[in-house]
């Protein structure tokens, strides 16, 4: 199909073709990409890079409306002193709450009130926690955006630390209101006292037995007696504890950063998590309801104190790659003394298939980014390939290195597309020094470039405003799910900006950063090179749909609906207005490949037949 939509438009996702997944794909003839060889080698290919001003930051954090301390120095006499709650907290998730187009911000904090930034499209925020009704009160860590009911409004997860406190499900109500209900759905966790407290730290939500709802995973930071927790959607947004009955044993794993991922391509999410002292583990999804862990069979797991993560196609092979913040000490901090974290930095583990990775870290010396926390893959430069952000610090308390991981700067790596990257953080004004903890990307501004929120511990937040970005060409998706979930999480979305050239994929994630969460949208940078994109294309991971769009105009926003078996014309379901629609496939000469005819093709032969007729007939009741 050839279409050309305005910006923001939705998409008759119809109109493309059936098929099953099958996302790995090759690049161009005649280039290999080989990370021990640090490069990207194209025989067949020539590059002629365009001179253009380097994209930097500037700060918009007070322009913006969301200069707000995270916690006050002065704590009052209900804290008791734990590390969680005074050096590792500072969460922030970014997502759309009111469906205005607009990405919206949740942050939370440490006994003050946690803040609701609504966008209200000018380049600033609004804050309305209160009338809202989600300004709790607490000690609050990590928190996500996660449609748990399947009404197409984000609900809100957020997760406290403390001895006395539990964790909060607020319900979206569809007027700018929320409704908290964590205790009734069964995903409250409480805490059990001075004995006994807990120390949650971030979630993640996917559909890990594929039922069309999302599930949930939170991780919790203690290294015994660990309840990190795999909690099972009935359909309803009310949840069952299956981490036992899933096979998870993760009472020695102090979690930090869960992550569902399909890392193997079969259409099934894996969870990832980042995790403290050399506990990061790869679970497989066997797609029965159980895991089995992986990690060493992966060759993954090696990062010695895992923080944050983050999951892209760097090497746009079609599949996921898994970057880990771990410590990097240049310090000699404990000299003679023995501490208690290693201090070989971060990871790269690049995913070479068939459940195996590679340690590609110094390939593209990405090890070095000293006291990590919050990180992202994205594309800061829209040059085409995935670049790198991560913050980090860190205060060790009542220690003669109280102060040695506090400046470290935000870390930022430009890929350049050669299969090498090279940290920019200064040159592009965000060598932030401050103990940064949650860390999002997201156009808040929609100008086609992707801006960076970092939440900074006992200190003001970062709004960094990406300048020069959108100098070269983007596009945007967002999904609408039918019998996926409602925002599509867990599809794949490619984009092939040139015929014969490589293929972009993101996989729609709604997992942590570490505390934060990006928006459900699919950001793309393009390059100057094009004038419109040669195909876009969507794998749904429950219908089996794909759909496909040719010749797409460039530099918009667009939204894409998931097919349903029958409904020809797009109307949202199966009715006496699809006859029509029905009969014309059964006249054409190229079904399935006339747009909207893939969906009435029910016995997926790749012909719209008689046999096909009738079972939709059938679906009609006539």
């Amino acid at each position: 199909m050839t279409s050309t939509m305005p910006t923001h438009s939705p998409v008759n996702s119809s109109s493309g073709f059936k098929s099953r997944r099958n996302y790995r794909k090759p690049l161009p003839d005649g280039c290999a990409f080989r990370p021990s060889l640090v490069g990207l080698i194209c025989f067949a290919l020539v590059f002629i890079p365009v001179a253009l001003a380097q994209p930097h930051f500037t700060d918009a954090t007070a322009s913006a409306g969301v200069n707000e301390l995270q916690w006050d120095a002065v704590f009052p006499s209900t804290i008791t002193f734990s590390v969680e709650l005074l050096y590792m907290s500072a969460g922030v998730a970014a997502g759309d709450f009111n469906n205005d187009g607009w990405v919206d911000l949740y942050v939370t904090r440490i006994d003050m009130p946690n803040l609701l930034f609504q966008n209200d499209g000018t380049g600033e925020f609004v804050e309305m926690g209160g009338s809202a009704g989600v300004d709790l009160t607490a000690h609050s860590s990590g928190c996500g955006w996660g449609d748990v009911n399947n009404d197409g409004l984000l609900d809100l997860y957020v997760i406290t630390f403390s001895q006395i406190e539990r964790n909060h499900l607020y319900i979206n109500n569809g007027d700018g209101t929320f409704t908290e209900d964590a205790v009734a759905r069964g995903v409250h966790m409480p805490q059990v006292g001075a004995n006994g407290s807990r120390s949650y730290t971030s979630v993640a939500f996917g559909d890990h037995d594929r039922d069309g709802d999302l599930d949930m995973f939170v991780t919790e930071w203690r290294v015994v007696g660990s309840q990190n927790a795999l909690f099972q959607n009935d359909g309803t947004g009310h949840f069952t504890n299956v981490t036992s009955a899933a096979g998870l044993s993760l009472s020695t794993m102090p979690g930090f950063a869960p992550r569902f991922a399909d890392i193997d391509n079969d259409g099934w999410p894996d969870l990832l998590v980042a995790a403290d002292f050399g506990q990061s583990r790869m679970f497989h999804n066997n797609q029965d309801g159980t895991f089995t862990d992986i990690t060493a069979a992966a060759n993954v797991g090696t990062d010695e104190n895992g923080m944050g993560a983050t999951t892209g196609d760097i090497d746009q092979d079609g599949d996921l790659d898994w970057f880990v913040t771990s410590i990097y000490d240049p310090f000699d901090t404990c000299g003679s003394t023995s501490c208690n974290w290693g201090a070989s930095g971060n990871r790269f583990y690049t995913n070479m298939g068939s459940l195996a990775f590679t340690d590609t870290t110094d390939d593209w010396d990405v090890r070095h980014g000293y006291w990590g926390w919050g990180t992202s893959l994205f594309d800061y430069d829209n040059d085409g390939d995935l670049d790198l952000g991560m913050t980090n610090g860190f205060v060790l308390p009542f220690t003669a290195f109280e102060d040695q991981f506090n400046i470290d700067p935000v870390r930022l790596w430009r890929n350049d597309g050669g299969g090498a990257m090279t940290e920019i953080a200064s040159a592009a004004n965000i060598a932030d020094t401050r103990s940064g903890k949650g860390f999002v990307v997201f156009d808040y501004d929609r100008d086609g470039d992707l801006d960076i929120y970092i939440a900074n511990n006992g200190d003001y937040p970062l709004l960094a405003q990406n300048i020069g970005g959108n100098d070269q060409n983007w596009l945007q998706v967002s999904l609408k799910g039918r019998a996926t979930n409602a925002f599509g999480i867990g599809a794949r979305v490619y984009v092939q900006a040139e015929s014969g050239g490589p293929e972009q994929m993101h996989e729609m994630s709604a997992s942590s950063n570490f505390m934060s969460h990006n928006p459900l949208v699919a950001h793309f940078g393009l390059g100057t090179d094009i004038s419109t994109i040669h195909q876009v294309r969507v794998d749904w991971p429950i219908s089996g749909f794909e759909t496909i769009l040719n010749d797409v105009a460039i530099n918009q926003f667009i939204a894409i609906t998931e097919p349903v078996l029958g409904d020809c014309d797009n109307s949202g379901s199966v009715d006496a207005g699809d006859v029509l629609c029905m009969t014309d496939c059964l006249d054409g000469p190229d079904t399935p490949h006339t747009p909207g005819c893939n969906v009435v093709d029910f016995d997926d032969d790749q012909d719209v037949d008689l046999k096909d007729y009738q079972s939709f007939c059938a679906s009609v009741g006539g």
